[in-house]
């Protein structure tokens, strides 16, 4: 299949690419990839400083360190360095310019993980068999935003992620094809629990893949009379509601657990060491 992967630069969405190449490598693929999700309004200092550790740090610190390493490491980051497909910057996904180009490669499949625009319906009705989303959330109670953080300061026992059709719009609203779940660990970090989630999608993108290989339609779930809830940027107060669920929004030893888990034992040692150190 010709498939065009949507991805947010960020650490998550290089892991849920890690979790999908063995499988991609058997199509024709392209990479979009957009640099933030949401606006431009000021974010809330818990939330920027969540971000440096998903972004910043990893792109600027981590990576060099991944490509340096002296074990051979498979793990790749969104940027220069880049190479198992081609790899293009989005700034506007329904630009006319955009969707020419994007029609003209007559894609099968559109998938989208973390991406940080809306596709209006001109580009979704290009894909012949649809465009996934990866919902990092239970839908359709947390839809928007950081469902995970909700779901927590909520003290929800489970949170999990939804794999959807985009078929218009509207954010997060699209016919439910499967979803995972995953019991909530009072001792771990924010952070830990959204990149906990990648994993479980992931599978379902890949049963998802398999089963689009002989069809064109995935069956999908009977629509739940829950209108669910809709979450915007986080605010201040909403973070403050996180510490007092008892949740801390980032620990250095979940993000060693991290890479401890799918980097190599030797970037995980340099890391560990203080060779980079955190500004």
């Amino acid at each position: 299949m010709k498939i065009l992967l949507f991805l947010n630069k960020d650490l998550h969405a290089n892991l849920a690419l890690q979790l999908l190449k063995e499988e991609l490598l058997q199509h024709e693929v392209i990479i979009f990839y957009s640099n933030a999700v949401g606006g431009s309004k000021p974010k809330p200092q818990a939330l920027t400083h969540l971000e440096y550790y998903e972004k910043e740090w990893s792109f600027t610190k981590v990576a060099p360190l991944v490509r340096a390493s002296k074990e051979t490491n498979s793990f790749e980051f969104l940027d220069e360095h880049f190479s198992s497909f081609p790899l293009i910057q989005c700034d506007n996904v329904n630009s006319s310019a955009f969707i020419t180009k994007i029609k003209n490669l007559n894609p099968d499949l559109f998938i989208s993980i973390r991406f940080g625009k809306i596709f209006h319906n001109e580009i979704i009705q290009i894909p012949k068999k649809g465009i996934l989303n990866l919902h990092s959330g239970l839908l359709p109670d947390y839809r928007g935003i950081l469902g995970t953080l909700h779901a927590l300061k909520d003290q929800r026992k489970e949170i999990g992620c939804t794999l959807h059709y985009i078929q218009d719009k509207t954010i997060d609203t699209g016919a439910i094809i499967k979803m995972a779940t995953l019991k909530v660990n009072p001792e771990k970090s924010l952070f830990w629990h959204v990149y906990q989630l990648y994993p479980l999608g992931c599978q379902l993108i890949l049963e998802a893949i398999h089963s689009l290989k002989e069809q064109d339609q995935l069956p999908t779930m009977a629509k739940s009379d829950k209108e669910g809830h809709y979450f915007s940027l986080p605010t201040e107060a909403n973070f403050k509601q996180l510490e007092a669920a008892g949740f801390s929004v980032f620990l250095e030893k979940d993000y060693l657990d991290f890479f401890g888990t799918w980097g190599s034992p030797d970037l995980l040692e340099q890391i560990r060491l203080g060779l980079i150190e955190p500004e």
